[in-house]
Order: structure tokens, then sequence, then C-alpha cells
């Protein structure tokens, strides 16, 4: 993805990604009604779109008193790109990794993992498969029965 060059087509690379291509014009002049309104969102709060769009993810509040970086890191996104958090949007909301993945420098949670380890590069966004809770906890039925080693 081009990196944008300016805020609004920022805005609307964001729009456009992370509503899957859906929305290609601005309603009322504004990317964010436009995406807001395709969410089921009418109405903006405290007469902003942008915190109308926050709220709808759960997003209740501002990081260091910006919707826009309380909106990134809802994406997991921790820093601007090109010192600007609306770049930084539209580069990685839509699934690429906002830093790239290095080995003991992983801050995820156990089960909810989404990055490849090892990595130096950025990663593909992976689920990973959680099977521990699909064993038997009857150790007797294991199929790797420990008295019989």
């Amino acid at each position: 993805m081009a990196i944008p060059n300016d805020m609004t087509s920022a805005v609307q690379q964001y729009v456009d990604c992370a509503s899957g291509g859906t929305i290609t014009e601005p309603l009322n002049g504004s990317w964010l009604q436009a995406y807001c309104n395709y969410l089921g969102v009418t109405e903006p709060v405290n007469m902003s779109w942008l915190q109308a769009l926050c709220e709808h993810f759960g997003v209740t509040a501002p990081v260091n008193a910006s919707w826009v970086q309380a909106l990134s890191l809802h994406y997991g996104i921790v820093q601007p790109q090109d010192n600007s958090w609306w770049i930084a949007l539209a580069e990685y909301a839509c699934g690429a990794p906002a830093t790239p993945c290095t080995w003991g420098t992983n801050q995820n949670t156990f089960g909810t993992e989404t990055r490849l380890w090892s990595a130096t590069t950025a990663c593909s966004v992976v689920t990973p498969a959680v099977n521990w809770e699909a064993a038997s906890t009857n150790w007797e039925v294991e199929a790797d029965n420990w008295e019989t080693i």
C-alpha cells in the first residue's frame, strides 16, 4: 500500500481499507461520516465523527488528548508513521503489523498471538491454533500413557 502524502488521502485510504473498498466517496465532505454511516453510526459524538467512530469500537477516551491515537491503539498501532497517526492507520489498520516481529520483544498475550515469531521483517497475520483445552484431562486414557513407559 502506498503511503498517502496528506491527511485527507490518509483518512480516505483508511476508510477505503476498513470498509473493504465499499466506501468510494465522502458523505457531506467527510470520509469518517461515510464510514460511520456504513457501520450504522448515524450521529457524531460531541460534534465529532472521529469520536463517534472510536466509541463504536469501544474506545471511550482519547490517548494523549488524541482520538486518532486512541483509534490507532485499537488496531494495535503503537507509533505514528511519518509523524502521523492517520498515515499509520492508513498503512496498518487492515492487517499489516505496525511493528516487526522480533524475538524477545513480543508483548502479545498468550493464546491471542497474531504474529509469527523470530522474523526480523514485517510478519504475516496468522491466527494461531490454541488446542490445549481440546486434550482429554483423564491422564489414564491419554494416548501417551505415562505408566507404560
